[in-house]
């Protein structure tokens, strides 16, 4: 499956939860305490697209987390050699902040 084809999906895929949710909710720990922030779909889409032009290959997962004041996206990509990696992407920029290699869970 090419890049375009994968994107399609994910944008399929964020389309169907966006009718049915209206938005992405996240939890951010302050305190030991959950706080919930809305994250909209598009913005959950570009961090996805910023992630895999940095790192091309299979999203496997998508988690949003409040770190030192700013809101990322830590996407999850399996890439061709079947290799793990977190990116991270500061949602209100779109910049990949981290790339980091995973060990295989």
């Amino acid at each position: 499956m090419n890049t375009k084809t994968r994107i399609y999906g994910l944008c399929l895929g964020a389309a169907l939860l966006a009718a049915t949710a209206g938005s992405l909710a996240i939890a951010e720990e302050k305190d030991e305490v959950e706080v919930k922030v809305a994250l909209p779909v598009e913005q959950v889409i570009a961090c996805v697209r910023a992630a895999v032009a940095a790192k091309p290959g299979n999203v496997r997962g998508v988690e949003a987390e409040s770190e030192k004041g700013r809101v990322l996206c830590e996407v999850e990509i399996v890439a061709a050699d079947g290799a793990l990696y977190e990116v991270s992407v500061e949602v209100a920029t779109g910049k990949v902040v981290e790339i980091e290699a995973e060990d295989g869970e």
